[in-house]
């Protein structure tokens, strides 16, 4: 169909019964910017109000939607003409919605990858790998003092046991996703260079007192630095545990 005939047409008839756009929207219940719109082309009349345009028009529908007067012969050919105009409108529109619902579906789905994606970054902790370089762990009195220093924040977690007669404190590390993509933690080298130095950027400690922290502590302590995660520790079997101190790193013995 042929939008800019079809709005020269609407505007002709509507002066021809001298009428204006306020008029004629008034009439139709609608707005007057929508027959602006229609009589430039940008737009065509619903199919809900197009019975009630014309007879205020007075003109039919297959003369609407032909953009002119037609003859009494014309009728059966311009009316085939816009059925099948009609249906291939229809087709196109619903290509077009098609388009924008798998648009927006993309869209939608890549939004919540996002989000997904940006909770794992800031909620979601990796285990760090041994380095003596940067974890240090010595005896203060009661104290037991596990400090960790580099250029990232680091989250130092303990767990104790007591087996027989001795008590095994096992530490382990994590640093949140993001801090480790933000450091470009990739290389631990880069960390441990500053850790002989005074511009390290972070210093986390973790103090256990033997009295306080530790039910009946043995006379003999060893503290391990552990990759598995401390709240299993006093869950795990003896050969389990067996197989966890063989994985850990001795860092006190006392």
């Amino acid at each position: 169909m042929n939008q800019e005939k079809i709005g020269k047409f609407i505007a002709k008839c509507r002066r021809d019964k001298k009428l204006t756009q306020s008029e004629l929207a008034e009439k139709l219940n609608i707005s007057n910017k929508a027959i602006s719109k229609w009589e430039t082309g940008r737009g065509m009349p619903d199919a809900s109000i197009m019975l009630e345009l014309c007879e205020y028009l007075g003109i039919t529908v297959n003369e609407l939607l032909s953009g002119e007067k037609l003859e009494e012969g014309e009728y059966k050919e311009k009316a085939n003409e816009n059925i099948i105009n009609i249906a291939k409108e229809s087709e196109k529109n619903k290509k077009v919605k098609n388009k924008i619902i798998i648009v927006l579906t993309i869209i939608i789905i890549f939004s919540i990858l996002l989000l997904i994606k940006n909770i794992i970054y800031r909620n979601f902790e990796v285990t760090l790998e041994y380095d003596n370089r940067l974890i240090k762990c010595e005896k203060n009195n009661e104290d037991i003092i596990c400090s960790f220093n580099g250029i990232s924040l680091v989250t130092l977690y303990s767990e104790y046991i007591n087996i027989d007669d001795e008590t095994l404190i096992f530490i382990n590390g994590k640093m949140l996703l993001q801090n480790k993509i933000k450091s470009h933690y990739e290389s631990w080298d880069s960390m441990a260079e500053l850790n002989n130095g005074n511009n390290t950027s972070f210093n986390t400690e973790i103090t256990i007192n033997k009295s306080k922290d530790i039910e009946d502590c043995k006379e003999k302590i060893k503290v391990y630095y552990t990759k598995t995660n401390v709240n299993k520790i006093r869950s795990l079997g003896k050969e389990e545990l067996q197989k966890v101190i063989e994985e850990s790193n001795l860092m006190l013995e006392i």
